[in-house]
């Protein structure tokens, strides 16, 4: 990214924020794992490998070459109106041409055990923790 930007240009990029759970992504993982699906890639199941803390982060892009570098984390809350919908979101991840493969019934039973992850309530809230990182080239 420093290579691309101009000098005096901002590169932005976010992660995960170590210590807090991935959102979404915490408890998809598990259900794939609890359904013996096998990791499209790997470390795709290890969650640690998605989060950074905002000192890591900060070195990272410092060891690139960035100065006035700022971390900031970020909460945010993301809904869906039904589990439905929200279990939808495997399809729009890695794991989603694995998943679309796999037969309709063993599909479904993968969407149930994510759903029953999420809660009993209509609707599904799950915060998401970030670290937004920005450095000038």
């Amino acid at each position: 990214m420093r290579r691309v930007a101009r000098p005096g240009g901002a590169a932005v990029m976010s992660t995960w924020a170590a210590g807090h759970p991935l959102g979404l992504f915490g408890p998809m993982i598990e259900a794939l794992q609890e359904t013996g699906m096998a990791e499209p890639f790997p470390g795709a199941f290890d969650c640690g490998s998605y989060c950074l803390s905002v000192a890591d982060l900060a070195d990272l892009l410092r060891a690139a070459g960035f100065r006035d570098v700022d971390v900031q984390t970020a909460e945010l809350d993301a809904t869906w109106p039904t589990a439905e919908a929200a279990t939808s979101t495997l399809l729009g991840t890695p794991y989603g041409p694995q998943v679309s493969a796999l037969p309709a019934d063993t599909r479904q039973q993968l969407r149930a055990r994510f759903a029953s992850k999420l809660g009993d309530s209509a609707a599904v809230t799950v915060r998401t923790v970030s670290n937004v990182a920005r450095g000038t080239k």
